[in-house]
């Protein structure tokens, strides 16, 4: 059961009944101007895209001189089309400050990777950034999505701008308003836009737009900015830029934190705090990765329900940016794919009726027969699934370890926390025992996992998810874990070998298998599947209750308290962000 106070944000979430992202109807002409047969509009000049975005958006905002000597500036765009002016202004910030750029982005029709490359295999201008953005294309999913480069992150929106918009937070220096010309797209120059784009406006904030049409200049009239009409690019006689004054918020400077967790979630945190400058000390009570973060092995996969809930949005979302994320910062990622098949009839089915419903686009999953699902294996398969291509699993503690490595992280380990310390911020990651720290803020469950170590007959080429998983490292293959509410001695016992084994034959009959060693670990657990991530109160956030997911949700959520703590743009959603928070 929900809390009352969590059916309201839990309705606001639901609006996305499936995980669709339609892509654009798009051509590319034999000069290499992209244009969009649905909107009957080009993406960027034929003339040259990268001189009208350095005269419309850079120029038109006063970049870069604005920017100069700001240790942060956040750019705020509406339309991210192909991307052309985001590389632009990344290739010109990078060469011109020393500080962060914050890119903040939304687009309806996302284009493909391929619709990506082809648009911007004629800018060799940006052949270098614009490589970097498609190794790190965010997965075809709604909403927001983060990507992290060096000295440049971008907030990227996938759907339609009245409904991303309003569950921004932040504080945006300069526009963008790039979306198609407005008698061609109506919905992006709306009312309701032009006062979002006024809430997320930062004091004299300025904007700048190739439109001179009059809807747009009343429109950001209405919402408080001074508009001017200013020379065109091209042959364009006219366009719009303006300010709108407003007030200055404070932030507060935060220099240190504490950090109580060495597991998965305590280490990302630390390591996203690191990044941002911030000097962090780790407390660990017993060694690095000692709770189930001590696992030999770990697989990265989302959850899979029929509709696109809070828990499926979080843990696809988290999915998403674990990926990119841990490898940018040294996790060594196995990349085998992960192959999803139902353990009986009745979850096959259940499956295939996801397929339907989710409706997850082929670069996140795709669906495969029986035959197909049997190829991949390489076993007689009666069932189909779902294939991630991105799917990987880590070593837990060899991926801590290396979050850790950082200059600006200092490690404590066998030092128990017994009452909170002081920091400019403290983060509690320690699972079920943030009770004892906060025995009346959470609410957690705890489960024990077993894991069974085996030596095999035969060898998986992909990880196998059915009611257990199966992953082969190589040397070993690694199966679990069980579920036991009951037993929480944390104990290995043969009851759980025999199940593990049991589980992994109905979906591999023919793999013969002898058990090496075993582990059992505590998970916390929440109620409603979703982690406990965020501020308790000022100077004060966690991040617990991951459950069997934290591999994947660890990270995500460490770059949400990470941007709470520094004053940064949200990584997800408000409506996921206050649905996350602890209570």
């Amino acid at each position: 059961m929900l809390a009352c106070g969590q059916k309201s944000r839990y309705s606001a979430l639901m609006q996305q009944p499936t995980a669709h992202v339609p892509s654009p109807q798009m051509t590319v002409d034999a000069e290499g101007t992209p244009r969009s047969t649905g909107f009957n509009d080009i993406y960027f000049s034929a003339r040259n895209g990268i001189a009208e975005t350095q005269h419309v958006y850079l120029a038109g905002n006063s970049l870069p001189q604005r920017w100069h000597d700001q240790a942060h500036f956040t750019i705020g765009e509406l339309g991210f089309g192909t991307g052309l002016n985001f590389l632009v202004a990344w290739k010109e910030f990078t060469e011109t400050s020393s500080g962060h750029l914050h890119f903040i982005s939304v687009e309806k029709f996302p284009l493909t990777i391929a619709q990506l490359t082809e648009a911007l295999a004629h800018q060799p201008q940006l052949a270098d950034v614009a490589a970097q953005l498609i190794a790190h294309y965010p997965l075809r999913l709604p909403g927001w999505h983060r990507v992290k480069f060096d000295r440049v992150t971008l907030t990227l929106g996938f759907g339609d701008v009245s409904e991303l918009l309003p569950q921004m937070e932040a504080n945006v220096d300069a526009w963008f308003l790039d979306g198609f010309a407005p008698a061609k797209n109506d919905a992006m120059w709306s009312t309701d836009v032009f006062h979002q784009i006024a809430r997320l406006s930062a004091a004299d904030a300025t904007f700048a737009t190739f439109t001179a049409a009059a809807v747009a200049k009343r429109g950001l009239q209405e919402v408080g900015f001074m508009v001017q009409k200013v020379q065109g690019f091209g042959h364009k006689r006219d366009m719009l830029v303006g300010m709108r004054h407003g007030e200055a918020h404070g932030s507060r400077a935060v220099k240190t934190a504490i950090v109580i967790g060495g597991g998965m979630a305590g280490c990302s945190v630390a390591r996203a705090l690191a990044e941002r400058g911030v000097q962090v000390t780790l407390h660990e009570k017993e060694s690095i990765a000692s709770g189930a973060s001590g696992n030999p092995a770990a697989v990265l996969y989302p959850q899979l329900t029929k509709y696109y809930t809070p828990a499926t949005a979080w843990h696809f979302a988290a999915y998403d940016f674990a990926q990119r994320t841990l490898a940018q910062w040294g996790v060594k990622l196995n990349s085998t794919g992960m192959l999803k098949i139902g353990k009986d009839d009745e979850d096959d089915a259940k499956l295939r009726s996801i397929r339907e419903s989710l409706q997850l686009d082929e670069s996140v999953a795709q669906w495969l027969e029986p035959e197909e699902v049997s190829a991949r294996v390489g076993q007689r398969i009666t069932r189909g699934g779902f294939f991630f291509p991105h799917g990987a699993w880590l070593n837990p503690a060899d991926a801590c370890r290396a979050l850790l490595h950082h200059p600006n992280i200092t490690v404590h380990e066998h030092s128990k926390i017994k009452e909170l310390p002081t920091a400019d911020a403290i983060i509690i990651a320690n699972a079920q025992a943030a009770n004892d720290l906060l025995p009346t803020e959470l609410t957690m469950g705890v489960t024990a996992g077993q894991v069974s170590v085996l030596a095999a007959s035969e060898k998986l080429t992909t990880v196998l998810c059915h009611k257990g998983y199966a992953i082969d490292t190589g040397e070993a293959l690694i199966i679990g874990a069980t579920y036991d509410r009951e037993d929480l001695r944390g104990a290995v016992t043969d009851a759980n070998h025999a199940q593990n084994i049991t589980e992994l034959h109905e979906a591999l009959p023919m793999m013969q298998v002898s058990i090496q060693t075993g582990r059992t670990s505590m998970r916390a657990t929440t109620p409603n599947r979703l982690p406990h991530v965020g501020k308790v109160r000022d100077g004060l956030y966690v991040s617990v209750g991951h459950g069997s997911r934290g591999m994947i949700s660890a990270p995500l959520a460490a770059e949400l308290i990470a941007s709470e703590i520094c004053g940064e743009p949200l990584p997800v959603s408000r409506a996921l962000r206050d649905a996350l928070a602890p209570r």
